[in-house]
């Protein structure tokens, strides 16, 4: 194989469709095996093999057959040596191996393996070799996702070739691909109004032996308790879906989600799972029994629905069995006339209420502008969105309204204001110990609406002013006005309107094909990390500045007297990015912040994930994934590029962009860039 030749896999052993797996001799001198199902399969983070020989000798890696040995696959660099990606074997017989056919195969499963076939009439083929990879279970990507889906884990069949199985009482979502993942066959557990599980006694954990889980989506982590304490803090928990329990340490972890496992021995921890303790045993039951449940579950399930749009409509129970639809009537009596207004977006008024059938009483309701069609589709995707999420660090929507051209959604109220309310006062600047905490809420809130959700939620429009505080100042996001539901098979989704905050918006959205994914919810991480970090606002270039009648403020008031040195005004980023790059120089950036000069190893940690997430190029960021990895310091912060992109440039920037945008006031001063 030349350099830039690849394999791909087949869909199955009996489909010659198109797999998900590509076998490529790059350019660039590495041989490399990709995911083509995730975002972006030239993406190196989603590569879940390589030879390791990036760059050598300019590239030109060349793959061959050996033709005097069987089974011996090997490739050879621009300077003549060869290594093996086979080992070789001796030929059975005399002479070469031309009594043997062989051919080296990407089968489905994502793993290359050479077959030999003898030249007679009886003989079939057979492996030859050791695969590669040799342990296609535990391979995993950059991006830590394995070869099966959520809620399954990876197993060897009795070919030992890979496969996936679901966890007990799951299901998988699609029979014919056994690679995307399950789905519980039981209605999950759901939350009372204090959060908990109302239902505890409906469910059980039972046991899966004998798996490990790379990437499981945690919820919670406890430390120092026993199992049966661990098992009982599941069952407590309306949004714990198993629990894993390490014996060695005593610590518990609930997952919302399992992810990237394999069956393996001797792990150490154990994999709890959660599912209902009522079911029909698994006996053969005569057809006219069959009949007769079918006709009383049937009958049943149409006298609960009845019951549901009763209580629904009378009794306004909030169990998310059934969505409370409100009338305006009613909302418009819980606001005293939509007459305590909280705030105001591009999408609509916010006001506070008080519902005394629910529990707390205050909310806040948002009445979205006219409904013609395009906000009919804005409304649609908040209540998809929202209606079917639940994490610590997202708003929880109680109801909802949708009478005649009227729109409004219904949100648990949030007494500590927003993010931007107390990050940018300078008399009370909040603890570096509480922002880097809030930092970490925000990572996981946006993980989960990436990773923990049916379907993948893009929020398009993260900034202070969409996160807002509970009573005990716990960061929560919310306005999901403009967020796009985003199929698994379409990850990447052209969008027509562009979406966001000037200061926030993610270069790509100006792209003449505007193809917009989770990364630009990475971006305005990205900035809103620096503002956790400096407390003060991410400034826009000069030019912007100028065009939209905002200040140039400076990146800080402490380092007033470097502005000559750093060319100033500059943007955060670019300052930061210096002050990283100089060692030693990052307590600047926190400069007369005593807690957070006591943790600049952290402060420092959290600045260069900031400037991942705001390179230019979506690819070179991380996903939110490892930005929480990063920042929990459980994956290593990769060493920032030779180069920063360019400052942006504003004189192609198109007029028409800033009134495109969903949102814009003095209050959320930025700027929209067009990367070189």
């Amino acid at each position: 194989m030349a350099p830039g030749t690849l394999l791909r896999s087949r869909a199955s052993d009996n489909s010659f469709s198109t797999g998900r797996f590509i076998f490529v001799v790059q350019k660039d001198g590495n041989i490399v095996m990709y995911r083509t199902d995730l975002p972006v399969s030239s993406d190196p983070t989603n590569a879940y093999w390589s030879s390791g020989t990036c760059c050598v000798d300019n590239g030109n890696t060349t793959l061959f057959f050996d033709a005097d040995l069987v089974g011996h696959l090997y490739y050879r660099l621009t300077d003549g040596t060869s290594r093996n990606l086979t080992a070789p074997q001796p030929v059975p017989s005399s002479g070469s191996s031309s009594f043997f056919y062989q051919r080296a195969t990407l089968d489905p499963d994502g793993i290359l393996r050479v077959y030999i076939l003898p030249n007679n009439t009886a003989a079939t083929w057979s492996v030859v070799n050791q695969p590669v990879p040799s342990d296609g279970c535990q391979v995993v990507t950059k991006g830590r996702r394995g070869m099966c889906g959520p809620n399954s884990y990876c197993v060897y069949d009795a070919d030992n070739r890979l496969d996936c199985e679901c966890l007990g009482g799951y299901t998988f979502l699609h029979t014919q691909s056994r690679y995307d993942g399950c789905a519980p066959a039981f209605l999950q557990d759901t939350c009372d109004d204090d959060g908990k599980s109302g239902h505890s006694s409906e469910f059980k954990l039972m046991e899966l032996p004998n798996t490990f889980w790379a990437n499981p989506i945690f919820y919670e982590q406890h430390k120092s308790i026993t199992a049966e304490q661990c098992q009982d803090l599941c069952l407590q928990n309306c949004l714990c879906a198993a629990a894993l329990f390490d014996a060695s340490t005593n610590s518990c972890f609930e997952a919302a989600m399992l992810t990237t496992g394999w069956q393996q021995n001797g792990t150490g921890m154990r994999t709890l799972v959660k599912v209902r303790t009522k079911g029909i045993p698994p006996v053969i039951l005569p057809y006219a029994v069959i009949a007769g449940l079918g006709m009383l579950l049937l009958s049943t399930a149409s006298i609960l629905l009845v019951h549901c749009y009763i209580t629904n409509k009378k009794a306004r129970n909030r169990k998310h069995l059934c969505a409370t639809v409100f009338t305006r009537k009613e909302l418009r009596r819980a606001t005293n006339g939509f007459s305590k207004l909280l705030g105001q977006g591009g999408f609509g008024k916010v006001y506070h209420g008080i519902i005394k059938s629910l529990e707390p009483h205050d909310v806040a309701v948002k009445e979205l502008r006219s409904a013609d069609e395009y906000q009919e589709t804005e409304f649609e995707n908040e209540v998809q969105s929202i209606g079917r999420i639940h994490h610590r660090n997202l708003v929880r929507m109680v109801g909802y309204c949708k009478e005649g051209v009227h729109r409004m959604l219904v949100f648990e109220f949030m007494p500590g204001g927003s993010l931007g309310d107390v990050l940018f006062k300078p008399s009370d600047k909040p603890s570096w110990s509480w922002r880097a905490e809030a930092a970490m809420a925000i990572a996981r809130g946006l993980e989960y609406l990436h990773y923990g959700c049916s379907s993948q939620i893009v929020h398009c429009d993260i900034k202070p002013d969409n996160i807002l505080l509970d009573d005990k100042r716990i960061p929560k996001i919310t306005d999901f006005g403009i967020a796009r539901l985003v199929d698994g098979d379409k990850l990447k989704k052209t969008i027509t309107h562009v979406r966001g905050t000037l200061g926030y918006i993610a270069p790509e959205w100006f792209s003449s094909e505007r193809k917009v994914d989770s990364k630009v919810d990475v971006f305005s991480f990205g900035v809103v990390l620096l503002e956790l970090i400096c407390c003060r606002k991410y400034p826009p270039p000069p030019a912007l500045a100028d065009n939209f009648g905002h200040d140039r403020p400076r990146c800080s008031d402490a380092d007033a007297d470097d502005s000559e040195d750093i060319g100033m005004p500059v943007t955060l980023r670019a300052w930061v990015s210096d002050l990283v790059r100089e060692e030693g120089h990052i307590g600047r950036a926190v400069q007369g912040d005593e807690d957070a000069l006591q943790d600049l190893d952290r402060v420092e940690r959290f600045a260069r994930i900031a400037i991942w997430c705001l390179q230019g190029d979506p690819s070179m960021r991380p996903t939110m994934r490892s930005v929480v990895w990063m920042m929990e310091g459980t994956m290593e912060v990769d060493p920032l590029p030779a180069d920063d992109p360019p400052a942006p440039r504003v004189h192609d920037f198109p007029a028409a962009a800033a009134s495109s945008t969903g949102t814009h006031d003095n209050s959320n001063s930025g700027s929209i860039y067009d990367f070189d």
